[in-house]
């Protein structure tokens, strides 16, 4: 049995059925890969920023362990001179103690005396000259009154130099308290100022690291459904490619100049990128040709970057991009790589993360 081959128009028609059917959702899947790429390239911008900040802020810390360092130096400091002042303030009040005994005893025993004086009847030298027996007699009873004038003297001069002792060590001893009333207010206060800048650190280290780690999750997140997205663009975009086939190709004259249209098919330059250097004007003209002619909707996210952008956006500082040679274009990911050369295109690069990276062939 001959099987009939179906009537041509027919067959076109179910081409441009299968294609009408793809567009919606080639360009749906589009614009949601596109904006989760715009997303991607605002957490890596913000996690950049973070960690320009977290850098920064690894400064802040070493100056203020530095800091603490030095208030723990200096606590240790102040700690052992309070020691020190303790055991000075011990003996200083175990010498007042002394002192002031001394001083009850003598001016007790001067007291004494002088009652015994008062109470006894002073000899007057004719007294004395008349009682005395002898010469030796009255030499010795005129040493006797000397010595107990000079006794008394002696007593009296002692009792008033123990007196400005006394109250030299007591202004001494109340300095010494008051110094060490300030020293242990200052070791509380640095001792406190160290708890202050442990805690400032630890919260502020705690506040970094959470940051960090909740936008790492949100990349992580978005990038594992933009693969997701862009493996069902790539299944229908594959599905379209292999029912309208590779199309006509590049016109003899080449592709003409790649001017912005409207329309469901072919490129479409995103705002804020450049298709100006280079050979992005003609990758840009090319992949339009291709796209109108396979019912693609082609978005155009990156042309040329300066090197300084690229490495922002995850490249490198002298890539295709920075030459102005290579376009990022969601859409082009599920066509194959024949019918990209039928186009004068090529996807240099293997692997799913680099299915839009386009250049020349």
């Amino acid at each position: 049995m001959t099987l009939r081959r179906p009537p041509l128009r027919a067959f076109g028609v179910a081409v441009m059925a299968a294609l009408v059917l793809a567009a919606p959702a080639t360009a749906d899947l589009g614009g949601q890969i596109q904006s989760s790429r715009g997303r991607d390239r605002s957490l890596q911008s913000q996690i950049g920023r973070d960690s320009h900040k977290l850098a920064e802020f690894q400064g802040q810390i070493g100056d203020l362990r530095e800091r603490l360092s030095a208030l723990q130096q200096s606590l240790a400091i102040e700690q052992s001179e309070l020691v020190s002042l303790q055991s000075r303030l011990r003996g200083a009040r175990a010498k007042l103690v002394k002192l002031k005994l001394a001083f009850k005893r003598d001016r007790a025993a001067l007291v004494k005396q002088l009652v015994a004086q008062y109470e006894t009847d002073r000899p007057d030298l004719v007294s004395v000259i008349l009682s005395s027996h002898s010469w030796g007699d009255l030499l010795e009873t005129s040493d006797n009154m000397k010595a107990v004038a000079d006794q008394n003297s002696s007593v009296i001069a002692r009792v008033k130099s123990e007196r400005t002792d006394v109250t030299k060590q007591a202004k001494d001893l109340a300095s010494l308290t008051a110094q060490q009333q300030r020293v242990t207010a200052a070791s509380l206060v640095q001792r406190d100022e160290v708890d202050a800048l442990k805690m400032d650190l630890i919260a502020r280290a705690s506040g970094v690291a959470n940051a960090r780690a909740k936008k790492t999750s949100q990349l992580a997140t978005l990038r594992a459904n933009r693969k997701r997205l862009e493996s069902k663009l790539a299944a229908i975009q594959a599905q379209a490619a292999s029912v309208s086939g590779a199309g006509p190709g590049l016109p003899s004259g080449g592709a003409p100049a790649f001017n912005g249209h409207g329309g469901s098919y072919g490129f479409f330059q995103a705002a804020g990128t450049n298709y100006s250097v280079g050979n992005e004007p003609t990758i840009a003209a090319r992949l339009d040709v291709m796209g109108r002619a396979l019912h693609l909707h082609l978005i155009g996210i990156s042309g040329y970057r300066s090197p300084q952008h690229s490495v922002e956006v995850g490249g490198f500082a002298d890539d295709p991009h920075t030459r102005g040679e290579a376009s990022d274009t969601p859409g082009v990911e599920g066509v194959p790589e024949s019918t990209l050369n039928h186009y004068g295109l090529t996807r240099p690069f293997p692997g799913a993360a680099e299915a839009d990276h386009i250049q020349l062939a």
